[in-house]
């Protein structure tokens, strides 16, 4: 159905879908049904002229024509109306064929050409109301009656004398237009009738398509009226009376009357009263009659607005803790320095670590929400907290100084140092803190960078504290990650030595063994000792691979004294992120194997610090079971704890050099010390005092029952091969 009848439509059923439709189809009934009648009547009309020309003419036959043959001119007009009567919608061209032959046979026998000229009118007609082929179907019994009248010319028979020769062609010519005329009527009937049902095609289809839309579709006059609508353009545009109100926009309750031009482009309307987001899309429709009017089509985007609010959310914010997400800041950065200066502090928890491998992840997720919660509590107005990812936070302060920024770090700092009770246990936390106020032309990476490394800076120092940025702080970043690439590449090369320190036996005096301990010959730098490095590789991750190093050459060494008959057993330092790392057991075991060494001619060192890492716990026991010794250095001075003792055995406890150091200063720290080695004996342990270096310190040692002792008494350490001049154990 056109746009236009549809509209009528809808105008005259003052907007009820119902009552348009019924307007709609009782129009179009009308209209059908008078004219199905009328082409009834005529098509009846005629089926009786035709039947009362066959009739006549059959009976014509009968009474006035005396050659014999007309009896089976008859019998033809009768197997012709038979036909009409078997089939009055149409026949077979046989039909039309004997049609002529009637036409033509009848003008012989009869002496007069009017009843086979009403029988021929009845023919045709009746074939030009069925719509057939007038030329084909109603040619046979026009050129049968040509037939006939030349052939009752020819022989001067029947009804065809020369004096009425007008009178038979003409009826025939004005029976040819008369015919065709009525064909072209019919024919254009028909196509009418075929176009009310295309119509009602497409009526059933628009309806369908209106009410099944789950877009809403309203078509609104020039000053915003509604005319016609679907039901899902009421539901979206909430209209709950029987009129439907004006369409409205973002900029008022008629979009018709907006001068901002939203009839003519898509805009989005938020529905008062309603969560509702609604797309209007706005098409113009030209009117033949009348002025344009405007289709506009209604979306419910909803879902989406609220799904791409959601994602606008996480890009935005953190999914953990709720603040601002990296992104974001990044962002709010940008557009602070583009509005004039900003400072920038970025906080580093420093214990994250531990509670998450002590605790698990669920505590650590807990640990950074309160984190999170403490540091936004502590910014003043203006000021943006953000994580930036990890254990990392940072805040943004536009238009801070220096001393803004300080004061903030230090209210940070006090606010995560308060007990942690709501995690279920007290705990203080701190934090490193970096601090970085732009300079003129300062870009985001580049602010970011300078509080990135005052933040470093912050935790090489300790951490639990906030350090504002300096030049001079990039430089010892720079000087840093020199180190780190020179270090890393060290590895694996004879720039890494160890150098060895004896294990004597204080009871024989002979050395019983060796604690390897390796030095960094670097180019430019000369032999640096351990203190200037281990702690970048430990940061770094490079502890593994170069504590891998060391392990196998030790156990070369050890292998090389037995061969040359000295009974040595080394003794390797093994830090706490090697040891839990997945590969040290495998690198362990290959270190043994390719060496040849017996696991009891190796010593693995660990610090009190391992009680605080559970895997690197497990993989110290799983050492043990190999045959490996296992020795616990700087006993006191860390976390001690005697059920760890207990639970954990060692087979090696080492007395720190500040206890040993001290023996002659106080009768207190003798007794100490004769408490350490009174409880490693009870736990099946031997004890190495660390730092020995007068004859008087050892002799009392010896005299508690301290089996072995290493310091500058007994010898410094040294490579490999300045050990040909000392004693050992055979």
């Amino acid at each position: 159905m056109a746009v236009a009848e549809l509209v009528v439509a809808s105008d005259s059923a003052n907007f009820d879908p119902a009552a348009r439709d019924a307007v709609v189809g009782e129009t179009e009934h009308v209209t059908t049904s008078v004219g199905d009648r009328g082409l009834r009547r005529i098509r009846t009309l005629v089926d009786v002229v035709a039947w009362v020309g066959g009739v006549g003419l059959a009976t014509t036959l009968v009474l006035e024509a005396d050659h014999p043959a007309r009896f089976a001119v008859v019998a033809l007009v009768a197997v012709v109306l038979g036909s009409w009567w078997l089939k009055p919608r149409g026949d077979s061209r046989w039909v039309a064929a004997l049609e002529g032959v009637i036409a033509a046979s009848a003008l012989l026998l009869l002496p007069a050409p009017q009843v086979v000229i009403g029988f021929l009118f009845g023919v045709t007609t009746k074939r030009a109301l069925r719509g057939e082929r007038l030329v084909v179907e109603a040619a046979f019994a026009l050129v049968g009656y040509l037939a006939g009248v030349i052939a009752s010319l020819v022989l001067g028979t029947g009804a065809a004398p020369h004096d009425t020769l007008p009178t038979m062609l003409l009826p025939l010519a004005g029976l040819v237009l008369e015919s065709a005329a009525l064909h072209q009527v019919v024919r254009v009937a028909r196509r009418a009738e075929l176009a009310h049902l295309r119509a009602e095609d497409a009526r059933a289809t628009t309806a369908a398509v209106l009410h099944s839309s789950p877009v809403g579709l309203v078509l609104v006059d020039g000053d915003g009226t509604p005319g016609l609508h679907n039901e899902r353009a009421r539901d979206l545009l909430g209209w709950d009376g029987v009129a439907a109100p004006a369409v409205p926009c973002p900029h008022g309750p008629n979009i018709a009357a907006c001068d901002r031009g939203c009839r003519d482009q898509p805009v989005e309307v938020r529905l008062p009263g309603v969560e509702r987001v609604v797309a209007l899309h706005p098409a113009r429709v030209e009117q033949a009659m009348g002025p344009d009017r405007t289709l506009i089509a209604a979306v419910d985007i909803s879902v989406r607005r609220r799904l791409e609010d959601q994602l606008r959310h996480r890009t935005e914010r953190d999914e953990l803790t709720g603040l601002v997400g990296r992104a974001h800041l990044l962002h709010l950065l940008d557009r602070a320095l583009a509005d004039g200066d900003a400072g920038l502090l970025v906080l580093d928890l420093d214990q994250f670590k531990e509670v998450n491998d002590t605790e698990g992840h669920h505590a650590g997720d807990r640990y950074l929400v309160a984190a999170a919660h403490r540091i936004r509590d502590a910014v003043e107005p203006g000021a943006v907290a953000a994580r930036l990812g990890g254990d990392e936070f940072a805040v943004l302060v536009p238009g801070g100084t220096e001393r803004e920024c300080l004061r903030l770090a230090a209210a940070a700092l006090a606010a995560l140092r308060e007990p942690w009770s709501d995690l279920g246990y007290d705990l203080v936390m701190r934090a490193s803190i970096g601090v970085a106020v732009s300079a003129p032309d300062t870009a985001t990476d580049e602010l970011l960078h300078d509080a990135d490394t005052a933040m470093y800076v912050a935790k090489r120092e300790g951490g639990g504290r906030a350090r504002l940025f300096r030049r001079e702080m990039a430089e010892e970043l720079l000087a840093r990650q020199r180190d780190k690439r020179d270090l890393r590449a060290a590895i694996g090369t004879e720039q890494l030595v160890l150098h060895y320190q004896p294990i004597v036996d204080l009871t024989s005096s002979a050395v019983s063994g060796a604690e390897a301990l390796v030095r960094w010959q670097r180019p430019g730098r000369g032999l640096l000792p351990p203190q200037e490095f281990i702690g970048l590789a430990e940061e770094t991750g490079l502890i593994v691979p170069l504590g891998a190093q060391v392990l196998t050459a030790a156990c070369a060494q050890a292998v090389r004294w037995r061969g040359e008959g000295r009974s040595l057993d080394v003794t390797v330092n093994v830090s706490t992120r090697q040891l839990s790392a997945p590969g040290f057991l495998p690198s362990l075991g290959r270190a043994l194997e390719a060496t040849a060494l017996p696991p009891d001619g190796l010593t693995i060192e660990v610090t009190e610090s391992v009680w605080a890492d559970e895997a690197a716990m497990r993989a110290l026991m799983a050492v043990r079971e190999t045959g490996v010794r296992v020795a616990l250095d700087d006993f006191g001075t860390g976390y001690s704890s005697l059920s760890y003792l207990h639970r954990y055995p060692f087979d090696v406890v080492k007395i720190d050099k500040s206890f040993t150091r001290a023996l002659g200063d106080t009768g207190r720290t003798a007794g100490v010390v004769r408490c350490i080695i009174d409880l490693a004996e009870v736990l099946g342990a031997v004890t190495v005092a660390e730092g020995i270096e007068t004859r008087e310190q050892a002799d009392w040692l010896r005299r508690a029952g301290c089996g072995y002792a290493q310091g500058f008494l007994f010898g410094r350490p040294e490579p490999a091969k300045g050990w040909d001049s000392l004693p050992s154990r055979n």
